[in-house]
């Protein structure tokens, strides 16, 4: 897992404390977390995408430590097994490798599949969706807000433009689209990745999930408890 050293440093485990990895992904922390608890520990594990928490089921549902909960982290407070109070929390925001290896989840511009990009599949507007009804200007703000995509307004009226005539269903449309806009130049960063990255935090709430997730784990920490989180985007 990422940072793994730094992570467990600082969240400084104690055998006999309450845990929660807010993103279990694939269960890298959590293993770690886990392997430092005593019989007294816990460990209380979420996440919104259902593939994550089936590893988390096959995993660690025999160990009686490990408590496991389908959701967002922004909901940790409404969960039962933090009202006792948590020594720690950990989030690892953004998307996952697994996530980004399965053509069929849409999140990748590098593989084609359909385009839907929901961390959950049974919640919300899948990207296709949502890019069939919103207006230019909606299109604009999110891909200039979460993507800091200078030609967001550009991308935004081609993506208008075109689709009556050719509706939007898969990624490699949509990167290719995005690529007759901005040009592909010298640089190898592929054109659709900030836009792309953009859509995908809009569609899964991720920055308004992540300001009530820090509010609800603040909520739940108890004295001298700690929030440790890895960030890899500027705007988180």
């Amino acid at each position: 897992p990422v940072l793994r050293d730094e992570t467990l440093a600082a969240l400084a485990i104690r055998p006999d404390g309450v845990y929660l990895d807010g993103t279990f992904g694939r269960g890298g922390h959590a293993g770690e977390m886990l392997a430092r608890l005593g019989p007294g520990g816990r460990l209380l594990v979420m996440d919104k995408d259902p593939e994550a928490i089936a590893t988390a089921n096959a995993l660690f549902s025999a160990d009686p430590r490990v408590a496991i909960y389908r959701g967002s982290f922004a909901d940790l407070a409404h969960w039962d097994e933090t009202a006792p109070g948590l020594d720690g929390v950990f989030f690892d925001l953004g998307v996952s490798s697994p996530q980004l290896d399965v053509a069929e989840r849409g999140f990748s511009f590098g593989k084609d599949g359909p385009l839907d990009m929901r961390m959950d599949p049974d919640s919300g507007e899948s990207a296709a969706n949502w890019l069939a009804r919103a207006t230019d200007a909606e299109i604009a703000d999110v891909l200039w807000m979460y993507g800091e995509e200078k030609l967001s307004r550009k991308i935004a009226r081609t993506i208008v433009a075109r689709r009556d005539d050719t509706p939007l269903l898969r990624t490699a449309q949509l990167a290719d689209l995005i690529a007759s806009v901005v040009g592909r130049g010298d640089s190898k960063i592929h054109p659709a990745t900030r836009s792309f990255q953009a859509i995908r935090i809009f569609i899964n709430r991720e920055l308004v999930d992540l300001e009530q997730g820090l509010d609800a784990a603040f909520a739940r920490l108890k004295p001298g408890g700690r929030l440790v989180v890895i960030s890899f985007h500027s705007l988180e």
